[in-house]
């Protein structure tokens, strides 16, 4: 018997009965029982009820969509898939258990998959029986095959292809056990966990890790591997940031900027499977809102704000410091235009990028250093994007040479949206240099300071329970500051009037007559 996650090789050597589980695989300790050869077990179904089963799913799904509409009929295919799973009374009659596995299979397909990642598929998980805390993510409705086996706790998170399995076949024998999962875990991609497991809380699994059948693992532990083994991730970054009383200042002090290119290479290198972390902007959040999804809402609404009065239908657009790529994804969905072009200077962020985002149309990555040189021809940008991009602003020759980049890439009509942190009357030394130099005009500012401030006050929970969980001790300082948090430098700023946060669309001065390179 070969296990899951298992790579046989040419080296691999077997005898009757042996089991094999592991890269590279490795014999267990124990053997398959032998059994006598059995006729008669596999029994095959008549085609007419094949066919007949088929044609009556079919007609259920049509008629439901047809009599209801989109919406009515998703709700009723809900209702007769959650139906059919409760009821157990026509079990042993093939031609129902074939119009109920299709009806269900339908159900994965058109209403599952559009739900996947948000609290409607929980709601259904927990309609099916399944015990599931608060805060929990389920990438898709394949990831828990046994729903009323699992119980869940709360701010769990499961990635894509992550899977819990509370079943196993043993000598041609089904056995079901029920899987437990604490508070705060973490199933990175990839991973598996077997029946009879007990994640006790706060466990982190690597992608690909594979957990045996009933084992237990300890609260505060990471596993990695397959079979699964206790890791200790060992810290890449370490000491305090100096933190400056004025943002611009802060913003132009070079031991700041290496730090926060560290930062930038490790969430990187480690985070990449955690949902939370797809967008690192600050949000926006109209003032009545009070609600922290934590699933990129309000930093979607921050792009919405500075792309508000601008067209990016048919255009070719360009993003200064891309990050990880969300805001370029959801912009490509939402505004359609012609090319997107996300650029940053750290390789393994766009690497981050394109094994996230590659397969969506219009959609690119690239390397680049927007301080020195931007890979494009001469006007061939019809909008380039800068949202919170602080790393291109610490010294005034970075900031003309920036400045010269986007004009001579920028067509003669093109917009360049900008927002950030500024001084208290909105001047900031990249907008001063851009006007005084004459190569933009200013279309439109506006100080968001307070809608950014309730956004990070909303997300203040959800974005400190997230460094406890997953930042070393020693660079929860920084990581607090970067993150915004309530009591640090730059969020007093903020708050205290000290500084502003504001968001300006420039327009690119036809007049202006700067050389192209």
């Amino acid at each position: 018997m070969v296990g899951s996650l298992t790579r046989i090789t040419r080296e691999t050597n077997s005898n009757n009965g042996d089991v094999f589980i592991g890269v590279p695989a490795r014999a267990m300790p124990f053997e398959m029982p032998m059994r006598e050869a059995m006729e008669g077990q596999i029994q095959t179904i008549p085609f007419w009820k094949t066919c007949f089963s088929h044609y009556i799913s079919k007609c259920l799904l049509i008629g439901s969509y047809w009599s209801c509409g989109i919406v009515g009929g998703s709700i009723l295919h809900t209702i007769i898939s959650y139906s059919l799973y409760q009821w157990h009374f026509y079990e042993d009659s093939e031609t129902i258990q074939q119009i109920k596995e299709k009806l269900q299979e339908d159900h994965r397909i058109f209403i599952c998959s559009f739900i996947g990642n948000t609290q409607w598929l929980i709601r259904l998980f927990r309609a099916y029986g399944a015990n599931i805390g608060n805060n929990v993510i389920v990438p898709d409705i394949l990831s828990l095959p046994d729903y009323n086996l699992v119980t869940i706790g709360d701010n769990v998170r499961l990635n894509m292809n992550a899977l819990i399995m509370c079943h196993s076949f043993e000598q041609r024998i089904l056995k079901l056990v029920p899987v437990i999962v604490g508070n705060s875990c973490v199933l990175m991609s990839g991973s598996i966990v077997m029946s009879g497991c007990k994640l006790m809380g706060n466990n982190r699994l690597y992608p690909f890790t594979l957990v045996m059948k009933n084992d237990s693992l300890q609260s505060n532990t990471q596993w990695k591997g397959l079979p699964a083994q206790s890791y200790i991730a060992k810290p890449k970054i370490s000491g305090s940031a100096s933190v400056c009383d004025d943002i611009v200042k802060c913003q132009q002090k070079s031991k700041n900027f290496d730090r926060l290119s560290l930062w930038y290479e490790q969430i990187s290198n480690v985070y990449t499977n955690v949902n939370e972390l797809q967008f690192t902007n600050w949000c926006y959040a109209d003032l009545d809102e009070r609600i922290d999804d934590n699933i990129g809402y309000y930093s979607k609404k921050l792009y919405q704000q500075v792309l508000a009065n601008v067209i990016l239908t048919d255009q070719n657009v360009l993003e200064v410091g891309c990050g990880r790529g969300a805001g370029a994804a959801w912009c490509v969905r939402t505004y359609i235009p012609r090319s997107y072009v996300g650029i940053d200077f750290s390789r393994n962020v766009i690497n981050l990028c394109e094994q996230c985002y590659s397969t969506i149309p219009r959609l690119s990555f690239m390397i680049a250093d927007s301080k020195t040189h931007l890979p494009f021809q001469n006007e061939s940008m019809d909008v380039v994007l800068s949202i919170e991009t602080a790393n291109i602003f610490d010294e005034i020759v970075a900031i003309k040479q920036f400045v010269d980049e986007i004009t001579r890439v920028l067509t003669p009509d093109g917009y360049f949206l900008w927002c950030g942190l500024s001084n208290v009357d909105g001047s900031h030394v990249l907008i001063d240099y851009l006007t005084t130099n004459n190569a933009f005009i200013i279309k439109e500012k506006a100080n968001i300071t307070r809608n950014v401030l309730h956004a990070l006050d909303i997300q203040s929970n959800s974005r400190a329970d997230f460094i406890e969980r997953y930042i070393q001790p020693t660079d929860h300082e920084y990581c607090r500051l970067f993150a915004g948090l309530p009591g640090t430098r730059l969020y007093d700023n903020m708050q205290q009037g000290r500084a502003e946060y504001w968001r300006v669309v420039f327009c690119k001065n036809i007049t202006t007559d700067i050389s192209l390179i």
